[in-house]
């Protein structure tokens, strides 16, 4: 039996829903948000959650709290990037630069004082390096603050991959969030073209991807009881945009593995109209079934590249009512910037 789910049409400012549209009067670059340099919280989930499906309501509004300026600050620069990409706008391609090279001055997230900072942190930087590929297509950029930045990202990012490398727990390490570092990495890695950081992104893709099921489910986000396909959607999104990132390298992301990304899309659109397919595999009605969680656009943003890859008017017809689909650590509005990835130079270094 399908389920009928809720769907939120609205979007949030920090999800970046539209790019925003040149103003007739010239524009003036605002202030750029105080950067947020140290980052300190604890876990979404219970301390006795075996599987981090039950949340605890206090530590996850604490969670939300302290990534809100990283969360307002990632959504106005990708806005910024958006237009600078796809009207040519180098005032805002130089303002996501401007905004950008204050917080690589100031030394902007880079301490990261608990696990589960470090966990979540990838996501974030993948944004901040995607708004920087976009916002460089609009015309040159000032090298000394280009270059400031981009050692910032390549720091942090280095940094990144030897905690996941070394110090993530077990499931971390070839999940979701694995996912999401790796998607941080192949940006990055087009920003700086170092090889050893692509090839992480490679790894980290094939890491996660080549071990899905026949069926395209990923086994560690099934493991997640109700909330299995709320976390198979999330680790869905950053191997959609990787294998779009690392294709200008000469890498086949959908050829790996077998095929398998296809095949994990293709499960998890089916798991949105009938969630009862995950329940099958794990025994547990899911979260959109229920009514705990609503499907939002923002998690059917990676559709948008899928549909370029593979177009499928069955898909397409699904997500037509939900665009604009934007995420804005996938790269803002992605219904509205079509084939973004294919307008940067093969290497930006």
């Amino acid at each position: 039996m399908r389920v009928a789910l809720p769907l939120i049409a609205a979007m949030t400012l920090v999800l970046g829903t539209s790019a925003g549209r040149a103003e007739d009067k010239p524009f003036a670059c605002p202030a750029v948000p105080a950067p947020v340099v140290a980052l300190n919280f604890g876990s979404r989930y219970t301390d006795d959650s075996k599987t981090r499906s039950d949340i605890d309501e206090v530590s996850n509004a604490e969670v939300d709290r302290a990534l809100q300026p990283v969360e307002k600050f990632i959504g106005e620069l990708m806005k910024m990037a958006n237009t600078a990409l796809m009207d040519g706008d180098t005032a805002r391609g130089e303002c996501v630069l401007d905004w950008l090279d204050q917080w690589a001055a100031a030394g902007a997230l880079t301490e990261l004082e608990t696990l589960n900072v470090k966990l979540a942190i990838p996501a974030r930087y993948a944004g901040l390096a995607i708004a920087l590929l976009q916002a460089e297509t609009a015309g040159p950029l000032d090298p000394a603050k280009r270059t400031r930045v981009v050692g910032w990202l390549t720091d942090v990012a280095t940094a990144m991959e030897q905690f996941f490398d070394n110090d993530a727990p077990k499931n971390a390490k070839r999940a979701n969030l694995r996912a999401w570092a790796g998607l941080a990495a192949a940006a990055i890695g087009r920003l700086n073209g170092d090889t050893a950081m692509l090839d992480w992104a490679k790894g980290s893709f094939e890491l996660v991807t080549c071990q899905a099921s026949p069926d395209g489910s990923l086994p560690l986000e099934m493991n997640r009881a109700d909330k299995a396909l709320n976390y198979q959607l999330h680790a869905t999104a950053p191997l959609i945009v990787t294998a779009d990132l690392l294709k200008a390298t000469g890498y086949d992301g959908y050829a790996a593995c077998d095929g398998k990304l296809s095949t994990i899309a293709a499960f998890s659109l089916k798991a949105i109209e009938d969630p009862s397919i995950v329940q099958k595999i794990n025994g547990k009605e899911q979260t959109f079934q229920t009514g705990k969680q609503a499907l939002e656009p923002f998690m059917l943003a990676w559709v948008e590249p899928l549909l370029r890859h593979a177009p499928d008017p069955a898909a397409d017809a699904f997500v037509a009512p939900l665009r604009p689909l934007a995420h804005a650590k996938l790269g803002g509005n992605l219904t509205r910037l079509g084939d973004w990835v294919a307008r940067l130079p093969a290497s930006t270094s």
